[in-house]
């Protein structure tokens, strides 16, 4: 296990949030927060795959399935067309019918009231417990869904990010999480975290890295960050791809 000294993480990751908004502003949350299910099924199309396509699949399930709840009446089979262009389909139509099975054992009535009267980290074990509800699924139905702003959820992305500059180093987004879980700034994940994806998108990129234009640069540990320079003046700019996020849902 890597001895992070919480202080400097804790220090590291301030300054990223403050930077960031600097680039990017505080981003605004929907007037109405989704249902809590509407969301967790989201999040479970979201795996393996791109934000378009996620979103399509959610959109052409609710559009069959209003209440997704009744989901949990319903054959894995019957939704799978419906889910096709997520990938996966037919594990992801297996999953989704079990956690509403599962969320209609668990709990009395799986709405934001209920919900908000278990504190954060209880209800991420809760929410863990569901099939194929991970750390990021669980906290995304906080940050998202419960308006948790203490939530801080790690994709694939914002781990790939904050290894790369060095405020951790894990293998998996799941070590990132509870690495950093307690140490974001209060009050900030939502911002944070939408940032960072915004910020792995525009600037921090997986393959191409814009470091001349990086507002983190000297804040970054990469040890690569200083060839991008040259490999930036002889590359052309990717085309910018709009996503679509879970705060869409």
């Amino acid at each position: 296990m890597v001895p992070y000294l919480p202080a400097k993480v804790r220090a590291k990751l301030e300054s990223i949030a403050s930077r960031l908004r600097d680039s990017f502003g505080i981003p605004k949350r929907k007037s109405k927060l989704p249902d809590p299910i509407d969301l967790l099924i989201a999040t479970i199309l979201s795996q393996n795959t791109n934000d378009i396509n996620s979103h399509k699949a959610f959109t052409n399930l609710k559009s069959a399935f209003p209440e997704l709840r009744s989901l949990g009446k319903v054959s894995p089979k019957k939704i799978e067309s419906l889910i096709k262009v997520g990938g996966i389909a037919k594990k992801k139509s297996r999953t989704i019918v079990q956690v509403v099975k599962d969320v209609e054992k668990m709990f009395d009535k799986f709405d934001r009231r209920q919900l908000k009267r278990i504190k954060g980290a209880a209800l991420i074990e809760e929410l863990r417990k569901l099939k194929g509800v991970g750390y990021k699924t669980a906290s995304c139905v906080l940050l998202f869904s419960l308006g948790d702003d203490n939530a801080f959820p790690v994709d694939t992305h914002v781990h790939r990010i904050l290894n790369r500059i060095g405020v951790v180093k894990e293998k998996t987004p799941d070590k990132t999480y509870l690495a950093v879980r307690d140490l974001v700034p209060h009050g900030r994940g939502y911002e944070l975290h939408l940032n960072l994806i915004k910020f792995g998108r525009k600037t921090c990129m997986a393959q191409r890295p814009r470091c001349l234009e990086c507002g983190l640069y000297d804040l970054c540990g990469w040890k690569d960050k200083g060839i991008q320079y040259d490999k930036i003046m002889k590359q052309g700019r990717e085309r910018d791809v709009e996503f679509m996020l879970l705060e869409k849902v």
